[in-house]
């Protein structure tokens, strides 16, 4: 049962200090917002709570690791630079992901 309690204390820290995860949930209101708009399929649902599921989690990902890495090294390392570049680059590529899915869902409710 403490886990389920750390998990959530996890989230509400994402919310509270990370304006990214705040605007990818943002972003996910809206996207969620437009599937019932537009009464989109199950499947499609099951699509798009993956995709928002796997930008949600990268950004918390991220998070961890930058936070763990801020928190053992406090001088600038070439090293760190790429670890914290890729760890971006995994919440950048997640969030095309997602943009791309929602379009692809979307598409032939609007056209």
């Amino acid at each position: 049962m403490n886990s389920f309690k750390y998990a959530f204390k996890g989230l509400i820290h994402a919310l509270m200090n990370e304006a990214n995860f705040r605007v990818e949930v943002v972003v996910a209101s809206f996207f969620v917002s437009m599937g019932l708009l537009f009464n989109i399929k199950l499947y499609e649902w099951a699509v798009l709570v993956l995709a928002l599921g796997f930008l949600l989690s990268a950004e918390i990902m991220n998070t961890a690791i930058e936070e763990f890495i801020d928190h053992l090294v406090k001088e600038h390392h070439e090293g760190v630079r790429v670890i914290k570049d890729l760890s971006a680059a995994f919440v950048l590529t997640a969030s095309i992901t997602t943009l791309l899915v929602f379009l692809l869902i979307i598409w032939n409710y609007i056209f």
